[in-house]
């Protein structure tokens, strides 16, 4: 797999039973979720990262000036901030493997035989955003106290909230039926469009409504990244490991 996928990967990169299957629920409908006064914390409690899991199987496809690349994904998720990804080709050869925590980035390139490491500040200095942006690969919503709190008002079952997140203003828009994020935009420098992620396809599973379709759209570097999830598991009971490549080439991301 080429580095330019590796990296993009880390530039991007569910309810109530243990139990592992493939997304299926009732579409486009209303779940019983827990709903509370304040509509946003009803759209926070639909985060599936404030839990662990794992996405046993999504299908990714990039496409950029030089052409399109498709591959599978697993994704695993230890709360509060460690994330193992597995990519493989379509007949199954493992391309990569990508370690993110809070301060650590590690990358096994299986195909080259090298193993990329580094800190998280290298995905701020490269795309401008660090690993606590990933939940929004997942359709959650990141809320501080920066959020434009208090001011929001459902028009046509649509919420529009602004964000700032290390600097960064994320403009949300949300579904108020679902109770979902249903795009969310970055604005470079608060006035120019960054990156675009939306969300569609979305399944009821439990109490949550979760996307089943997300598209990444990166208009700085004419980059389109399509996931589709297929195969999930909510609440997960494992752990993430990464082991190193042995005789591997070491190559820093600075």
């Amino acid at each position: 797999m080429r580095k330019v996928s590796i990296l993009l990967i880390l530039g991007i990169f569910v309810t109530n039973c243990s139990v592992t299957r493939n997304i299926k629920g009732k579409k486009g409908e209303n779940l019983n979720v827990v709903l509370s006064d304040n509509l946003l914390e009803s759209v926070k409690y639909q985060n599936i990262t404030s839990d662990n899991f794992f996405i046993q199987k999504a299908e990714v496809e990039i496409i950029t000036e030089n052409g399109k690349e498709k591959f599978l994904a697993n994704i695993k998720f230890v709360k509060p901030d460690k994330y193992l990804i597995s990519l493989r080709s379509k007949t199954g050869i493992e391309g990569a493997r990508i370690y993110m925590s809070e301060d650590t980035i590690l990358v096994n390139d299986r195909i080259n035989k090298k193993m990329y490491f580094g800190r998280s500040y290298y995905l701020k200095k490269k795309y401008g955003f660090t690993q606590s942006f990933l939940p929004l690969i997942f359709g959650d919503i990141i809320l501080n106290i920066y959020c434009e709190t208090g001011k929001e008002k459902c028009v046509n079952d649509k919420m529009y909230v602004k964000c700032i997140e290390q600097g960064i203003m994320l403009n949300y828009e949300i579904d108020c039926n679902k109770r979902k994020p249903i795009s969310v935009t970055q604005m470079n420098n608060f006035v120019k469009e960054g990156f675009k992620i939306t969300y569609g396809g979305f399944y009821g599973i439990g109490n949550r409504f979760i996307p089943k379709l997300v598209e990444f759209k990166d208009s700085q570097y004419n980059t389109t990244i399509k996931i589709k999830i297929l195969k999930l598991e909510m609440p997960w009971y494992g752990s993430v490991k990464f082991i190193p490549g042995k005789g591997y080439e070491l190559i820093e991301l600075i």
